[in-house]
């Protein structure tokens, strides 16, 4: 970024001065172009959303949105638990690679719960909602696994219980070792306000259980992401969801911990992660204008590109607000194909950060940006 200014500042003293030899000073060409922006809801019978994945279908040949819906009118065909018709779902849309609307679009399942993660692996869609038995007073999770072509259901577990300590909020599911990494947060005593480990129940990738691990040196894992990159894993999360900072630890393939390293001040919720075979990108929220004054503070969705060794390339903006706008998106994630990234997010409309998704206010929208290869 120091780079980028200095050069900005020798084009504009060439301009005033024609210092011999400026034709050849140049700005640097961002790592990232802009293609276009696209709001998801609302849609049909989808009046807002949240909770947004996106990924590439191969069966489909396109780009499939996957979000929490609520929707304009209840639907009967699908009950709640107290047997009420849904006013949310789990909703779908279908767009082309360059996020044209093809007009396929439908609810994926009414199993909804507050907390929400999904995947695409393939033609597969894994799904994760936080739940609760009510029989036997236990938390646990929703899970289920769709074909993303059609979208029949091929596994449901409806309810996978947790143990004492373990938290069903925010789940992440994840590809790791051939096997599905399905996380949340862990707490080592009750009083604890805030996570300080993580639990990751492993399973097939049909939604068989193999294992359990704890990891006790996670400083936090309010939405984080996890990649793995030649055999080492490189879990991407926060070290407080207001004013922390932005880390990646290592692991090796057998979970034995090998570094942390810090790479953005300010940041929370990096929930988006992508390896393109020579950078690493992240989505995350800026929340670097938000100390003591939270929840009234500015707060915005940020990409950033990383090298092999995570040092820092760009830093750039996808959502730009200030407080006045009355506009807050969150919950970043993306996906990559073919140079091109995908960035999407839910935004509330009125300002209010813990808007909930299942009002009309909170929406889905999708940002797309050309990845220059030689910036």
């Amino acid at each position: 970024m120091q780079m980028k200014t200095l050069s900005i500042f020798l084009v504009l003293i060439c301009l005033i001065v024609g210092t011999v030899g400026c034709d050849t000073v140049r700005p640097p060409a961002s790592l990232f172009e802009l293609i276009g922006t696209v709001k998801v809801t609302p849609v049909g019978n989808f009046a807002g959303g949240g909770f947004v994945r996106i990924g590439y279908v191969p069966g489909r040949d396109s780009m499939v949105v996957t979000f929490k819906a609520k929707l304009s009118q209840a639907v009967s065909s699908c009950n709640d638990t107290l047997g009420q018709p849904n006013t949310e779902a789990i909703a779908y849309g279908e767009y082309t690679v360059d996020m044209q609307e093809t007009g396929d679009y439908g609810i994926i399942t009414c199993q909804t719960g507050p907390d929400v993660g999904g995947m695409f692996l393939g033609n597969d869609y894994y799904y994760a909602a936080m739940g609760h038995n009510n029989t036997s007073n236990v938390d646990g999770w929703w899970l289920a696994k769709y074909d993303a072509v059609t979208w029949a259901n091929l596994v449901n577990l409806f309810f996978y219980p947790l143990a004492q300590g373990e938290n069903n909020g925010d789940p992440m599911i994840v590809p790791v070792n051939g096997q599905i990494d399905i996380s949340g947060k862990y707490y080592r005593s009750v009083d604890e306000e805030l996570a300080t480990a993580t639990h990751h129940q492993f399973f097939t990738p049909d939604l068989q259980f193999i294992s359990k691990r704890i990891l006790t040196d996670t400083p936090n894992i309010d939405l984080s992401s996890l990649l793995v990159v030649n055999g080492v894993i490189n879990f991407i999360t926060s070290t407080a969801f207001v004013g922390g900072e932005l880390t990646v630890m290592r692991y090796d393939s057998a979970w034995n911990y090998l570094s942390t390293k810090t790479l953005i001040q300010g940041a929370s919720q990096p929930e988006g992660a992508a390896f393109d075979g020579t950078r690493f990108y992240v989505s995350y929220v800026d929340m670097s204008a938000c100390d003591s004054s939270f929840p009234y503070c500015a707060m915005n969705i940020r990409l950033a590109a990383f090298d092999l060794n995570w040092n820092l390339l760009e830093d750039i903006p996808v959502t730009n607000f200030a407080l006045e706008d009355n506009r807050v998106p969150a919950r970043p994630s993306l996906a990559l194909r073919n140079n091109r990234i995908y960035v999407c997010y839910d935004q509330s409309e009125n300002g209010n950060p813990y808007q909930s998704p299942e009002t009309a206010d909170s929406q889905v929208y999708v940002k797309v940006y050309e990845v220059n290869q030689n910036p």
